[in-house]
């Protein structure tokens, strides 16, 4: 094999099965101790951030108003379709590009080639989503994109468990949220700004994908893999290992239904909340808009303490299912107020403590799912897989609010099942055994 060689392989990378709690050592400093942590610190919350600003600002603004443009009559039909289609590539591509970055073999490493191939094209995915004229041309730039976005975001989460210390993942953890809410935020709040001139939006922001990965890896070089041994890539040998069997990895399979009810739970509401506002709490249409913002804003402070503090704590003490476990019981509790109380001010009361609750529980998830990943050279094949604990809840939250609202006769009947998911999510984490 050359040195220009990348190449797709099936074997695993020699790392033993189990709690993935020893990180590749890519660092030649000595195994678990990667070097330049800052450095990899910086790097990963500068690509997040810019990764995540495209999430905030292209589905809910951006791809908004330029559906709106080309076929302003039926706009949201257009939009919701587009979007599903988006989707639904999103959450096939995560865990496909993560399981060929885990096989592939260069000299630049394993992660490094799909995350500078997915910022490029995903980048020129997005400036050609700008420049369309018509549904089908926007459509396919727009599934283009989120495949390649995701093939930049599968091995960047494998970041994580590849190259840092367990004792230091709960940093790790912490500041990915935090990314995340900056980079969502923020790329909302830019994206309007883009109105009279979308085709430029879309520029800017796959621009800033491509300069965020950029930076990424040339401040964390990764050492090549070019020499590792390689095996003949075959197919049902590949399908086959997407299946992880929750008998024989049964912290994997609770980590992920832990996060898939506490995602479904908290989604299954806050998808809702106009309506909530008007059709629960009683009030007018414009002073429900009104009230939308505020109550982000609510939640806010309490995410941004929580993000900071809670996952730089767990590495203290050295523990996580208390934090997840606390976190979704305290979702639970935020559900139980407007439960009991239709008002304003229990709405309030339901943001501050679901920002409170929802920042714990984004400081500390990630650092517990690299702890229960089966194979650590497996890695961003298998946290691909719990991402779709993350996705596939999103997707399926508004259909079940609107089938319980249906069924069951109101929004306090969708209250006390949101209440029993994030419970359920909290006694999900109880069984897992490798992770304290």
């Amino acid at each position: 094999m050359t040195d220009n060689e990348v190449t797709v392989i099936t074997s695993r990378s020699g790392h033993r099965a189990g709690s993935g709690t020893e990180p590749v050592d890519e660092s030649g400093t000595g195994r678990g101790r990667p070097s330049g942590e800052r450095r990899l610190l910086g790097g990963l919350m500068a690509n997040s951030v810019a990764l995540y600003a495209v999430y905030g600002a292209v589905p809910a603004v951006l791809l908004a108003d330029l559906v709106g443009e080309v076929d302003p009559d039926n706009k949201s039909t257009a939009l919701g379709v587009i979007s599903a289609v988006g989707a639904i590539a999103a959450l096939l591509a995560n865990p496909i590009a993560g399981a060929l970055s885990d096989r592939t073999r260069s000299r630049f490493g394993r992660r490094a080639p799909w995350m500078a191939g997915g910022a490029l094209l995903g980048g020129l995915s997005l400036i050609a989503v700008g420049s369309g004229n018509n549904l089908l041309w926007i459509a396919v730039a727009w599934t283009l994109a989120q495949i390649f976005f995701n093939g930049l975001q599968a091995p960047l989460t494998a970041v994580v468990p590849d190259r840092t210390p367990v004792h230091r993942r709960g940093v790790f953890s912490s500041a990915a949220g935090l990314a995340q809410m900056i980079g969502a935020t923020a790329g909302t709040a830019l994206a309007a700004g883009f109105a009279d001139a979308l085709d430029l939006g879309f520029a800017v922001f796959g621009l800033l994908v491509i300069a965020g990965t950029a930076v990424f890896l040339l401040l964390n070089r990764e050492p090549s893999t070019a020499d590792a041994p390689a095996t003949q890539f075959r197919l049902k040998t590949f399908l086959a290992g997407f299946w992880v069997s929750p008998r024989r990895h049964p912290d994997f399979a609770w980590a992920f239904l832990g996060r898939f009810l506490m995602i479904l739970g908290y989604y299954s509401v806050s998808s809702y909340q106009l309506y909530i506002l008007e059709d629960y709490i009683g009030l007018s249409h414009d002073r429900a808009h009104d009230l939308l913002p505020l109550l982000s804003v609510a939640m806010l402070p309490g995410m941004i303490i929580m993000i900071v503090v809670m996952g730089p704590l767990s590495d203290r003490i050295g523990r996580r299912k208390p934090f997840i476990i606390a976190a979704s019981l305290g979702m639970a509790l935020a559900l139980v107020v407007p439960f009991i109380v239709r008002s304003q001010g229990a709405m309030f009361a339901f943001a501050v403590i679901a920002g409170l609750s929802f920042g714990t529980y984004m400081a500390v998830d990630t650092a517990l799912m690299t702890q229960v990943l089966p194979n650590q050279g497996d890695a961003a094949k298998d946290m691909g897989v719990l991402n779709i604990a993350n996705s596939a809840p999103q997707a399926l939250a508004p259909a079940l609010s609107a089938a319980v609202i249906g069924l069951l006769g109101g929004y306090r009947p969708l209250f006390a099942v949101a209440i029993v998911l994030v419970v359920a999510a909290a006694v999900s984490v109880r069984p897992i055994r490798s992770v304290r």
